[in-house]
C-alpha cells in the first residue's frame, strides 16, 4: 500500500507551529526525490521542532525538506510507525530512543 502523505507541509518554523498539534503520533520528513525519516512521538509538533532546532547530519543538508503528519493514540503509534518504515524505507534511522 502506498503511503499517502496527506497535506504536505515545508519543513519550517511557521509551519510547524501553524499546522501540528501537540499530539501523539507519526510523522515523515522528505524531499521530492527520497523518504528520509519516520518518526513517532508524544507530541508530534515538539519532535519536529527538535529536529530544526536540532539537525540530524543524514536530513542537514537536504533541501527543500517537507513533512506530513498523522495523530494517533500511543498504543496504535509503534504499529503504524513500524509499517511506514518497512513502506517507505527511509534513508536515515533515528537512534533507539531520540526524537
Amino acid at each position: 500500500m502506498a503511503y499517502d502523505s496527506g497535506t504536505t507541509y515545508a519543513l519550517g518554523y511557521r509551519a510547524v507551529q501553524d499546522h501540528v498539534p501537540n499530539s501523539s503520533g507519526v510523522y515523515t520528513i522528505y524531499t521530492a526525490q527520497q523518504w528520509l525519516y519516520v518518526g513517532q512521538s508524544d507530541d508530534i509538533r515538539q519532535s519536529l521542532f527538535r529536529h530544526l532546532n536540532e539537525p540530524d547530519a543524514c536530513i542537514n543538508g537536504r533541501k527543500p525538506l517537507s513533512f506530513s503528519f498523522e495523530t494517533l493514540p500511543a498504543p496504535e503509534r509503534k504499529s503504524r510507525h513500524d509499517v511506514l518504515v518497512t513502506e517507505l524505507r527511509p534513508v536515515c534511522r533515528a537512534k533507539e530512543g531520540t526524537r
